[in-house]
């Protein structure tokens, strides 16, 4: 074959998903991956953690991204019937010296608008 109606590059879960998709009404939709295998970059490594925006610096790109996304991710799976839990994460001091890093830490995810902190 010389000719395909769809060519998706990139084997990922994105990839895979559009390939999965497009599937039902063409044939002919072909998946390009550079890897051995499908999944082995990044889509292998996902943790599964939702990123509040805690750690980054204040009025930064990232922390406002990841503010935005952490909600418009819950959102979307409620909406969608996507399983998810929204455990949130533990963040505590080994020793009484990181103790001003938790505050530290709490004040950054306030000025960031981290919800749910306490």
């Amino acid at each position: 074959m010389e000719q395909a109606n769809v060519v998706i590059i990139g084997g990922g879960l994105v990839g895979c998903a559009i390939a999965e998709a497009l599937s039902s009404r063409w044939s002919d939709v072909f998946v390009l991956e550079a890897l051995p295998k499908i999944g082995m970059a990044a889509s292998s490594r996902n943790s599964g953690i939702i990123h509040s925006g805690l750690y980054y610096p204040p009025e930064s790109l990232k922390a406002r991204l990841c503010v935005r996304g952490n909600k418009l991710t819950y959102e979307f799976c409620a909406a969608h019937g996507v399983p998810h839990r929204k455990t949130g994460k533990l963040v505590v001091a080994a020793a009484l010296a990181e103790s001003e890093e938790l505050v530290a830490l709490m004040k950054n995810g306030e000025a960031n608008g981290v919800e749910g902190m306490r």
